[in-house]
């Protein structure tokens, strides 16, 4: 499968995260971090002083080199509610690209020049860098990021970094962690998009496309996609092509919105909000090939909630290809059954 290009973001903890060869965020961004995989490439977006003042930049390229796990030994902040384990306890490893080390960053404008020409697509303006901790990029973008920061680095540094923290042990984490006795579910809306990103054989089993075998298929996952003044962000994105000609075409595409409570028939309305931003931001995503697919708990006696979530649905039925699904919580995995 074909790499990805994410961009994390952290104004403050870069120094931490080179010197260690990390990147980690808390349990409520979880979720974001799901989708980056052992090889994949990362830019990281930060601050840095400039005389009096501060400006925003970006370093790179990484590599990623393990999958995303849990360790919270001390690197960037203490938790407030244990002094002794970081409050960022999911990450993963990162080093320099060892093909071609940009030791120097690229200001921020050089992103934005990018995002002027129509180049940049993922993030419109600020508002997608808020309250994110890792924005996942098309590929196209992460070819022109990596581009930009070698030109400004022509010739090669010199990658000096320790990496003390590519010895810390990597543990498996936890995703389901659910409460309650009779309505189990899980504890955490991240979690149950982490579970999905973590095994993207179900998503595909969601969306319809389950066949990935042959070489001439390929599926782009987005998670967290800002829809800028609309407020919010999607879910999940997945973006499914087929090779013909060596040119990859878009077929379909699937829209995700997740609850990890019982769906109210508003969501179905945020729901179609999404597949129309879709339309909008993503290169090759027609209005009428998305598929939109809400999630959330098992419904257990509601069944007046349920039949009124069928409802709203079928309202929208020749306007919009839209399924729900609930989920529930096995000892191992957990089990997606389609409303009907």
């Amino acid at each position: 499968m074909e790499r990805k290009f994410h961009l994390l973001i952290s104004p403050r903890f870069f120094r931490e995260s080179l010197e260690y060869g990390l990147f980690g965020v808390s349990e409520r961004n979880l979720n974001q971090l799901a989708n980056v995989r052992k090889g994949d490439i990362a830019f990281y977006y930060t601050a840095r002083k400039a005389g009096p003042r501060t400006e925003g930049v970006m370093y790179g390229p990484f590599e990623v080199t393990s999958q995303v796990f849990f360790n919270d030994q001390l690197v960037w902040a203490p938790d407030p509610k244990d002094p002794d384990r970081d409050k960022y306890p999911f990450r993963i490893k990162i080093k320099y690209l060892e093909e071609h080390v940009c030791s120097n960053p690229v200001p921020v404008q050089a992103f934005w020049d990018l995002r002027e020409e129509g180049k940049i697509k993922s993030i419109i303006d600020s508002s997608a860098l808020i309250d994110k901790a890792v924005c996942t990029l098309l590929y196209q973008e992460g070819v022109l990021l990596m581009q930009t920061l070698l030109q400004a680095n022509q010739s090669p540094g010199t990658d000096e970094s320790p990496y003390k923290g590519h010895a810390f042990q990597q543990k498996d984490i936890d995703i389901l962690k659910a409460k309650g006795k009779d309505a189990q579910e899980l504890n955490m809306e991240a979690y149950l998009e982490a579970y999905l990103l973590m095994n993207p054989q179900k998503l595909h089993e969601l969306a319809g496309f389950d066949d990935f075998s042959s070489d001439k298929y390929q599926v782009d996952i987005l998670n967290q996609v800002s829809t800028f003044i609309a407020g919010g962000a999607i879910d999940i994105v997945c973006l499914y092509k087929k090779r013909v000609l060596d040119i990859w075409l878009t077929l379909s595409a699937a829209v995700f919105e997740l609850k990890k409570g019982v769906i109210d028939p508003y969501y179905i309305n945020q729901l179609t909000r999404y597949i129309e931003w879709t339309a909008r931001l993503i290169p090759g995503a027609k209005h009428d090939m998305i598929k939109g697919i809400i999630i959330g708990r098992d419904f257990g006696k509601q069944i007046a909630a349920r039949n009124a979530v069928l409802e709203k649905i079928a309202q929208f039925d020749n306007i919009y290809s839209l399924s729900c699904y609930t989920y529930r919580l096995a000892r191992k995995e957990i089990i997606f059954e389609r409303l009907t």
